[in-house]
C-alpha cells in the first residue's frame, strides 16, 4: 500500500519536475488549465418566508501538461477540488476530489500510438450520508476509502488538430482500496469484508477533450468507461465536464458536472439504509477569483 502511494506521489512530482526543468525550446511542451476560489452567500433578515443564512467556498485546480518529441508522447493531468458551505454553525462538504493521471505513448502512426496509463482517484476528507452531521454519525468515505488505482495498456488516438484523445485498452487492472478498518469490515465499495483491496481485470475506454475557445474560456471533459471481464458488459461510467469563463480581470465563472455509475458502490439513503447501485450526479457552480492558463 505504501509503495503504491509513494509511486503515485512520485509520478506527480516527476511531472512537476519535468515542467520546471523543461528545455528552453518549449515547443515540445503544451500546458493548459485553471485554478479558482469561488464563493457564495445567502443572508436573511426578518424574512417572513423563512430560510437559513449560508456561506460557501470552493477551491479547485485542474491542469494538463503534455510533452511530444519524435515518436514519444507523455501526458499528465491533475484535477483537485475541495469545498465547504456553512449554514449557521453547521459545516457541510460540497466538493471533495483528487484525480491524477499520467500516460506514456510511442507513435505507431500519425494518429495512433502504443500507450500505457496510470490513474489515481480518491478524496481529501471524510464524507457522510447526511448533512448536517449529527452527533455520533459515522462517515461513509474518507481518503483512500475508497481510492482507485487503474493501470492500462493499449492504443491511443490523437486528433491531429484538436485536443481530443482516446485510449482503448483491452488490458486494464482496476484496484479499489478501502484502507479504513470499519469500512473494510463492512465490505464497502466492493471489497470483501475485512479486505482492503479489490482488483478487477478488464477493458477500458477513455476519451478526453479540452478547448480553449478564447483566452478567457476553457472547456474540458473526460469520459471513462470500464468493464471487468468477470462481469463483462456491466459498464462503469465516470464522466466529468468543466467550464471556466474569466469574466474580467478579477472574476471567473466556473461550472462542473460529474456523472458516476459504479456497480460496486451501493447507494446509502439518509437513514443509513444501503441500497443497490445508482446513477450519481453532482453539479457545482460558482463565481469567484480565478486564473486560466
Amino acid at each position: 500500500m505504501k509503495k503504491t502511494l509513494l509511486f503515485v506521489v512520485a509520478v506527480v512530482c516527476a511531472a512537476s519536475a519535468m515542467a520546471q526543468d523543461a528545455p528552453k525550446d518549449t515547443s515540445y511542451w503544451k500546458k493548459s488549465g485553471s485554478t479558482s476560489l469561488t464563493f457564495g452567500q445567502t443572508s436573511f433578515t426578518n424574512w417572513a418566508a423563512g430560510g437559513n443564512n449560508s456561506v460557501s467556498v470552493l477551491a479547485s485546480f485542474a491542469g494538463k501538461l503534455g510533452y511530444e518529441k519524435g515518436l514519444w508522447m507523455w501526458d499528465n493531468s491533475v484535477d483537485l477540488g475541495y469545498g465547504l458551505s456553512y449554514q449557521g454553525s453547521e459545516q457541510i462538504k460540497n466538493d471533495d476530489h483528487i484525480d491524477l493521471a499520467t500516460r506514456l505513448g510511442y507513435k505507431a502512426s500519425s494518429l495512433w500510438a502504443y500507450a500505457a496509463e496510470l490513474s489515481f482517484k480518491s478524496q481529501f476528507y471524510d464524507g457522510y450520508s447526511k448533512y448536517p452531521v449529527e452527533s455520533g454519525a459515522k462517515y461513509i468515505s474518507k481518503f483512500m476509502a475508497p481510492g482507485y488505482l487503474i493501470g492500462s495498456i493499449g492504443m491511443s488516438y490523437t486528433h491531429p488538430k484538436e485536443d481530443f484523445k482516446v485510449l482503448l485498452s483491452p488490458v486494464s487492472e482496476k484496484m479499489t482500496f478501502v484502507t479504513d478498518r470499519r469500512l473494510s469490515d463492512e465490505g464497502a465499495y466492493g471489497v470483501d469484508p475485512g479486505k482492503k483491496v479489490f482488483a478487477e481485470f478488464g477493458a477500458l475506454a477513455k476519451a478526453t477533450y479540452s478547448k480553449k475557445f478564447t483566452e478567457n474560456v476553457l472547456l474540458g471533459t473526460e469520459l471513462l468507461l470500464t468493464s471487468a471481464y468477470q462481469t463483462f458488459g456491466n459498464v462503469d461510467v465516470d464522466w466529468k465536464l468543466s467550464l471556466d469563463w474569466k469574466l474580467n480581470k478579477y472574476f471567473t465563472f466556473k461550472a462542473n458536472t460529474y456523472l458516476l455509475y459504479d456497480d460496486n458502490i451501493k447507494f446509502i439513503d439518509k437513514d443509513g439504509t444501503k441500497k443497490g447501485p445508482r446513477v450519481q450526479f453532482k453539479e457545482v457552480i460558482g463565481l469567484g477569483f480565478g486564473y486560466i492558463f
